[in-house]
């Protein structure tokens, strides 16, 4: 997935999880050293998998996504909840995915969960 379609996706699923106009997204790009596991948590923001490696598996109760994997019917780009990014290869990988954080209720959830008011202006 690109950037740009990435984009179109999320304007899309925000209007459609009733939340239009009322997310931010922003870039994360994680550099993982040859065999290196990462989890992220993400219980309130979606991840989408931009340009994804091969021999990187990516994985969540939304699904996976492991281009060297022949057992799955479907590839997922977009994840929640615990999120385990796992380089299996012997060198290093990036792994970048655009991050949407949802507005509650005159509040934006940080990264680390905690509520965030916007600047008023």
């Amino acid at each position: 997935m690109t950037t740009a379609l990435a984009q179109e996706y999320i304007r899309g699923r925000m209007e459609e999880l009733g939340y239009a106009g009322k997310y931010y997204i922003r870039l994360r790009h994680y550099v993982l050293r040859p065999k290196e596991t990462i989890h992220i948590q993400a219980d309130t923001h979606l991840f989408l998998l931009i340009q994804p490696p091969v021999m990187v598996r990516v994985q969540s109760s939304f699904g996976i996504h492991d281009l060297t994997v022949d057992n799955v019917n479907e590839l997922q780009y977009e994840h929640q909840g615990w999120i385990d990014v796992e380089n299996y290869a012997s060198h290093l990988q990036h792994v970048q995915f655009i991050q949407v954080i949802i507005q509650t209720n005159d509040y934006y959830y940080a990264t680390d969960n905690r509520k965030v008011q916007p600047a008023q202006g």
